[in-house]
């Protein structure tokens, strides 16, 4: 090829690279070098994946807080999502499996992905950054339902983000106790989230969001993380709103209770120490805590969480940032016991000398009864006493910036149409997790026969989230005024409905006596 011949082709490759690099701000420099992006929606969306926030916390960095990412060399192609946590495999027949997707498995695990629109570069947007769900057990930031979400298209930076889970995320010991600088251990799973959104507050603005514009969300487990984040007294700063959906909570171990609980697992395990923990193979460490029937949780460390989250909450101590938080209509259908109250025995063991008061509240006459009975005492206590009482403290130490929601659209079903739940209920109904593709635009992710319904409450979610995460508040033009909560008065309650409208608490009789029999146990 003639000399000049070379010299124009390389012209034209150097004009078309800096065009792109003009198109798309790539390559981006974050924590550990520069990242290279691809398109998504038609080039509406920028997604950046699998990108590291923290040292992959294998070998010795496993049980330790998140550590600072390694730095590489050249550019980081951030276009393919990371394994997920190690986690026990998902039943293939449960409701919502087709969101998931599938999705490989690591200990190495601590990536996050982002979506940003197209012409976010030199922005300032507000940044959502979601919290998954999954009993603190399993779940990503991978899933379908969030990677192809809506939101980014409507002018907000989506995060969705990796963190430990299970034993892995949650097991204490004095020996990890020992070795911190922190003198405490238990909740790698909260910490990872942390360092997270620190990750975000120092990268973010070079995909056009604002550090100092920050919204968490999340539901079930993620909504608790919410939760813990805003109760902790490390995450300050680090996010200015938070939504919470189906906030769920269980009594948290203190440290002490947290460590023997350690000892017993490592014992049943066969590891004589920490060192004999670290040296099992992760699977190993998960088939482990199945086969001994231990389950690990955030606990109150003393350190990231100083006292148990509901206790932080009545004191008034948790982050004073704008709260929307709901909870579902039938939270307890996804959940197998038949028959859990239809004897008087568990009810009087139970609920001692107010067990009359439980079973007017909740009626067994007959089997059908029995069940219905069942899964409303499992949400109530699992759900809508903690959303309540989050949403009472909070907007109580607040005075106002507490929107709460109802949940009450149930997603439909195609004739024929079977998951492993269908057996132990009459009906779903808006059950445990089911606004979530609602929330992300992402109907189109799962196997149903959407209506305009369907789509409409999609939006109406969408438009009061990305009005909060913009502004601090849910309304805005075309949207029917959500006023902010107050126990004291009326219809100040959005039900989220076929036909949405303000009402009150729902259930608020069955809330205020299971609330009482909590307050009473502190």
């Amino acid at each position: 090829m003639p000399r000049h011949s070379a010299l124009f082709g390389a012209a034209l490759a150097l004009a078309a690279s800096l065009a792109q690099a003009q198109v798309t701000g790539d390559p981006i420099r974050v924590d550990g070098g520069l990242v290279s992006g691809a398109w998504q929606s038609n080039a509406a969306v920028r997604a950046y994946l699998g990108m590291p926030y923290a040292a992959p916390p294998v070998g010795a960095l496993r049980w330790k807080d998140p550590q600072p990412v390694p730095a590489w060399q050249g550019v980081r192609a951030s276009t393919a999502l990371a394994a997920q946590c190690v986690q026990p495999a998902r039943l293939p027949d449960a409701v919502g499996i087709e969101a998931v997707g599938p999705q490989t498995m690591s200990e190495d695990c601590l990536y996050l992905n982002v979506w940003t629109p197209a012409a976010a570069r030199d922005s300032k947007l507000p940044v959502m950054v979601w919290f998954y769900g999954g009993a603190w057990q399993s779940g990503s930031g991978g899933s379908d339902v969030f990677t192809q979400s809506a939101l980014p298209r409507q002018g907000v930076v989506l995060v969705t983000f990796n963190h430990r889970v299970g034993p892995l995320a949650f097991l204490a010991h004095p020996e990890l106790t020992q070795e911190s600088p922190h003198q405490s251990s238990g909740n790698y799973g909260l910490t990872d989230q942390a360092a997270a959104l620190e990750w975000v507050k120092r990268n973010i603005a070079s995909f056009g969001g604002d550090p100092g514009n920050v919204t968490i969300f999340g539901q079930s487990s993620g909504a608790s993380g919410v939760i813990d984040q805003m109760a902790s007294p490390r995450t300050q700063g680090l996010f200015q709103r938070a939504i919470a959906q189906s906030f769920g909570t269980r009594h948290m171990l203190t440290l002490p209770q947290a460590e023997a609980q350690g000892v017993a697992f490592a014992r049943s395990a066969g590891a004589e120490n920490l060192a004999a923990l670290r040296a099992m193979p992760a699977q190993e460490v998960l088939k482990a805590s199945i086969a001994a029937r231990s389950t690990f949780f955030p606990i109150a460390d003393g350190w990231f969480m100083p006292a148990p989250v509901r206790d932080i909450f009545i004191e008034g101590k948790e982050q004073k940032v704008p709260l929307i938080i709901g909870w579902n209509k039938d939270e307890g259908t996804t959940y197998g016991f038949p028959g859990l109250i239809a004897a008087q025995e568990p009810m009087d063991k139970r609920f001692g000398a107010r067990s009359a008061e439980a079973r007017a509240l909740y009626p067994a006459g007959s089997e059908v009864e029995t069940v219905i009975s069942s899964a409303a005492l499992h949400a109530d206590t699992m759900f809508g006493v903690p959303t309540w009482t989050a949403a009472n403290e909070h907007a109580r130490h607040l005075k106002s910036k507490v929107w709460l929601y109802h949940y009450e659209h149930e997603q439909p079903f195609f004739a024929g149409q079977r998951y492993r739940e269908f057996d132990n209920v009459p009906r779903l109904g808006a059950f445990h997790g089911s606004e979530v593709p609602y929330v992300f635009g992402a109907l189109h992710t799962l196997p149903r026969p959407w209506t305009d319904t369907d789509r409409q409450i999609s939006q109406l979610f969408q438009s009061y989230w990305i009005n909060f995460a913009k502004t601090g508040e849910p309304n805005g033009p075309g949207l029917a005024r959500w006023p902010t909560f107050d126990v004291a008065r009326k219809n100040t309650v959005l039900h989220i409905a076929d036909r949405p409208y303000l009402g009150d608490v729902p259930s608020l009789q069955r809330l205020e006596f299971l609330d009482g029999i909590v307050r009473s146990q502190r």
